[in-house]
């Protein structure tokens, strides 16, 4: 549960958002909002807006293109920290190898985790702009930065770190580029499926939605259990992906993959559809 000093403010997602068919009403409500919640709480008492590139756990809910930077805008207006969280998005995942770059902005605080060892050994970097360091420092006396992880520049994980970033600049972005077209343009093809409620994602970051009413966007019935449904049912299949509670597919495929290895998720995906249609409690409530 968040403190009572943490706030937040609404979901971005395009397609469940009030104004869901109109991205650019999406980002100007975002704005709108952000703008009032610092006002009520005072801009002198709001230190920074954390914020996922495309938010991860939330079944990968990817903003409107503006959105970031209007957030990083309205921040610096404000004077108020723009913190991003590209431990998901970071090193590629989305086709450059910060998700930022895709608008153009530079975070004050950036963190990051996964991608910069592959996952195979732990390892955790935070980036930050040079005038929050210099703050810092500033403050510290003798100790530039008086902070570290309990891990913090372990041989280990740090040779591994730099092989990995290695493999990027010798083509591994590249090669993730184009498979992360290749994924979304093969996921696109299922929105012709009877369950199919929305195709989104960026590089080779994606989701699928289901849904048992398309016009409503009704999700499927927790009754069926559908996390544990599909994500069975795909394992059955060779698939593995994330399986959120409501019904939808998280997609992460390394970024070495082949065209075949691309072609065959999206087969899989569809054949796991297929058979989830064919289930009497499915079809008892498909609209």
């Amino acid at each position: 549960m968040p403190y009572d000093w943490q706030h937040k403010i609404s979901s971005h997602d395009l397609y469940r958002h009030p104004a869901a068919r109109d991205p650019q009403a999406v980002t100007e409500a975002s704005v709108a909002e952000l703008r009032a919640k610092i006002e009520s709480l005072g801009p002198d008492r709001v230190a920074a807006f954390y914020v996922e590139p495309i938010q991860g756990s939330g079944g990968v809910l990817v903003p409107p293109k503006g959105w970031i930077r209007a957030m990083r805008d309205l921040c610096a207006e404000y004077g108020v920290l723009f913190v991003a969280d590209e431990v998901i998005t970071g090193f590629g995942r989305t086709g450059p190898l910060f998700a930022c770059e895709d608008e153009g902005i530079v975070p004050d605080l950036m963190t990051t985790a996964k991608g910069l060892t592959s996952g195979y050994v732990p390892m955790g970097a935070v980036f930050m702009r040079d005038h929050v360091y210099e703050t810092i420092a500033d403050g510290a006396g003798a100790k530039a930065v008086g902070h570290g992880f309990t891990y913090s520049a372990h041989p280990v994980s740090a040779a591994v770190a730099l092989e990995v970033l290695a493999l990027y600049e010798g083509g591994l972005l590249e090669n993730g580029r184009r498979a992360g077209a290749r994924l979304q343009a093969g996921l696109e093809s299922l929105r012709d499926h009877p369950l199919v409620g929305d195709v989104r994602g960026r590089g080779m970051l994606a989701a699928v939605e289901l849904v048992v009413d398309k016009e409503a966007r009704t999700p499927l019935p927790p009754e069926v259990q559908p996390a544990t449904r599909l994500f069975d049912r795909a394992w059955e299949q060779g698939l593995i992906v994330r399986s959120f509670a409501q019904g939808i597919f998280g997609y992460a495929p390394p970024l070495c993959c082949t065209e075949d290895q691309i072609d065959q998720i999206v087969a899989r995906t569809r054949k796991v559809l297929d058979l989830t249609l064919e289930d009497p409690e499915i079809r008892a409530v498909l609209r």
